[in-house]
């Protein structure tokens, strides 16, 4: 038996696979959108309504993920790490499903399709974005190796590995959303002002969901120094 199982058996259900359970789907929602960008850019607004409809439901299984988790978590429970910490990083986790279904709900109702100098360069950040998520979500799940070598010196070292790759992609998604919005920026005097408006906030929108992906590695970083 695992040091996980006998915290288990003590306190009840474990709150880590619930945990993990639900990064792996906000993740699956920005995972769906890089498809759904390619549709956009596409003008294939079938597929792109098709793609943001399971967006969509996969928020919605989020959402309800979070919720059964924060309705079930025990007030303590014996864990390195407060009850505080785990349900900050399970709302920051749960950013990430909403933004993405907010982003593509609103490139959707507008039929948002970027200006050719720049459309490439939004489904490059948007794999980036992707890549960072997917960073901190293959770092959530070495929670439960880090509790049954009872946070060794060895696996804390291996997981700040893992959230540096986070912190480094977060980093170059930052860098692409600079490249980004100073191209538009070069186009802005040839292209509606409303329009425009729009650009910028499905760029920042984006960048957040990688924001969200390096919270989530900081927070847990934080958690292993307690």
């Amino acid at each position: 038996m695992t040091r996980t199982d006998n915290i288990t058996s003590l306190f009840g259900k474990s709150p880590i696979a619930p945990l993990q359970k639900h990064m792996k789907q906000a993740h699956s929602c920005l995972k769906d959108f890089n498809a759904f960008a390619k549709a956009a850019d596409a003008q294939d607004w079938e597929k792109a309504e098709t793609i943001c409809i399971s967006i969509n439901k996969k928020e919605e299984k989020a959402d309800k993920l979070k919720k059964k988790l924060r309705m079930n978590l025990p007030s303590t429970f014996m864990m390195p790490f407060s009850r505080r910490d785990l349900l900050d990083v399970l709302l920051i986790q749960d950013s990430i499903a909403n933004i993405t279904k907010d982003l593509a709900g609103l490139m959707m109702t507008r039929h948002m399709v970027f200006p050719e100098e720049i459309a490439g360069d939004f489904i490059k950040l948007a794999e980036l974005c992707t890549k960072t998520s997917a960073a901190a979500l293959v770092a959530i799940n070495e929670l439960d190796e880090l509790l049954e070598t009872a946070f060794s010196s060895r696996e804390r070292k291996r997981v700040a590995k893992m959230i540096k790759i986070v912190n480094e992609l977060e980093h170059e998604s930052d860098d692409a959303q600079d490249n980004i919005r100073n191209k538009l920026f070069a186009l802005e005097s040839d292209l509606p002002p409303v329009d425009v408006m729009f650009y910028y906030r499905a760029i920042e929108w984006l960048g957040e969901t990688a924001d969200a992906a390096q919270k989530v590695g900081s927070r847990f970083e934080v958690m292993l120094t307690k």
